[in-house]
């Protein structure tokens, strides 16, 4: 009976092998065409002009012109000091994944 065990593990293990790249296969094919997608419409957004009148505001101009109201809500809730610290985790995550060779 060993020969029998050792061919049915042996056809097991082909079987197996075969389903993985099976799979693998399958998902990098979803990943190229979602990739493809993806890039199809960066160029469509890409390629979209932007409009005259927009060109000539800035945030900083358009956030100086909100009024009392909308700087004391920004300063009371201390919108710029979350952006900072998100922006913060995110060069920290970055960092991260550099120092380790991308291995997170």
């Amino acid at each position: 009976m060993g020969w029998l065990t050792n061919l049915t593990n042996w056809l097991k293990e082909q079987i197996v092998a075969v389903w993985h790249a099976f799979t693998t296969f399958i998902n990098d094919t979803l990943v190229a065409a979602l990739q493809t997608v993806a890039d199809a419409v960066i160029y469509v957004l890409n390629h979209i002009p932007m409009p005259d009148w927009l060109a000539q505001y800035s945030l900083c101009a358009l956030l100086s012109q909100t009024g009392p109201t909308v700087m004391w809500a920004l300063d009371t809730f201390r919108i710029g000091d979350g952006l900072g610290l998100i922006a913060l985790g995110y060069a920290f995550r970055l960092l991260r994944k550099f120092v380790t060779l991308f291995q997170w």
